[in-house]
């Protein structure tokens, strides 16, 4: 296996989990399922590969507490970008600052998010080890790992690919974010997969990806890299106005034509987007009310979520499919079919100065 790099992207702002995320603290720096924050148990999932050969990229306003919470890694492995516009460009900015940082290297990446549960973090481990091996032999190729849909969910990607008795199948069709009942219709079909969000790659690879499909966009990331490097912010910031807010899968991924996914049903993943998720991995009882706490009782009540702060006594009584979030100064109520549309009303209440 040839050189491995792992890139942590923690540049988000988590608004589907609000109030717990907020735009100044995003949930990739909070605890969520633990003690520690969702950022510092991705490093953890890491370590393995050495903190040496571990990058985080974020927003230039989170460089800070990157820092604060990841000592061990090293100052010079973290890419901020000036301007947080989207995978899209977030991922071409990355890929552009590799690309200067290692020179005629081509060391493979996996690039990943902050913010996912791992439940076995060993077989993922192991799967990112074997995918590099993969990648040494198959360079033109992009690699993503895939999990069985278990429910409807329109947020993720869905990719078809048949995989038959091996871990790896070329990607034939790719539809984001479909809405419900297309969503529904792929995963009865049964050869969709949902896309995790992680990309391992060829560092070369990823470049010629950008450049081939993205010129214009490749070419202001790379000025936008090299202003940073001359010390030139106000440069760098002019130019990452200009960028498109897309995601890397409408920008390029989608659009490449060697993908394979890797089936990672084996590492228990599952993206903590939402309070739907994040109420299905905490422990509930046998009415299906979860909560982050022991004081939370619950009274002829049914398949709730109650998060928040160990010391407050919090007693729901004959109510149902609720999700209630309390963070002090901010207090979510809301029915947990109505819980999709927490970001938008955040992001919405967010540019009225509200929150």
């Amino acid at each position: 296996m040839g050189q491995l790099k792992i890139v942590i992207r923690a540049g988000g702002t988590g608004t589907r989990l609000w109030p717990l995320s907020t735009s100044d603290l995003p949930k990739q720096f909070v605890p969520v399922l633990s003690d520690k924050s969702l950022l510092q148990e991705t490093f953890e999932r890491v370590r393995s590969f050495g903190a040496e050969n571990i990058f985080v990229t974020t927003n230039a306003r989170y460089v800070g507490l990157v820092g604060e919470q990841l000592p061990e890694l090293d100052p010079h492995h973290i890419i901020a970008e000036p301007l947080k516009r989207n995978t899209g460009p977030g991922v071409a900015f990355e890929t552009a600052v590799l690309s200067g940082f290692f020179g005629d290297e081509n060391p493979t990446i996996a690039s990943i998010p902050s913010d996912d549960f791992v439940g076995n973090p060993e077989a993922f481990a192991s799967a990112i080890k074997k995918i590099a091996q993969y990648l040494d032999e198959h360079e033109r190729f992009i690699v993503m790992p895939l999990v069985t849909p278990e429910t409807v969910d329109p947020g993720y990607s869905y990719v078809r690919a048949e995989f038959g008795e091996s871990e790896t199948a070329k990607v034939s069709e790719w539809v984001e974010k479909p809405d419900a009942e297309l969503c529904r219709a792929m995963i009865d079909e049964g050869s969709w997969f949902a896309h995790t969000g992680m990309y391992i790659w060829k560092l070369n690879t990823a470049a010629a990806m950008f450049e081939h499909l993205v010129p214009a966009v490749w070419r202001r990331v790379i000025e936008i890299r090299d202003a940073i490097s001359a010390g030139d912010e106000s440069r760098a910031l002019q130019a990452a106005h200009d960028l498109p807010i897309v995601s890397i899968e409408s920008m390029v991924t989608k659009l490449y034509d060697a993908k394979v996914g890797f089936l990672a049903d084996a590492w228990n993943w599952s993206d903590v987007g939402k309070w739907t998720v994040v109420k299905e991995l905490l422990k509930a009882d046998d009415k299906k009310n979860a909560s982050s706490h022991d004081q939370v009782h619950f009274v002829n009540a049914q398949n709730n979520l109650v998060y928040g702060a160990q010391g407050k006594r919090v007693v729901c009584i004959g109510v149902s499919n609720l999700v209630i979030v309390d963070r002090g100064d901010h207090l979510l109520v809301c029915r947990i079919e109505e819980s999709h549309n927490i970001g938008a009303i955040s992001e919405e209440l967010n540019k009225k100065g509200l929150l």
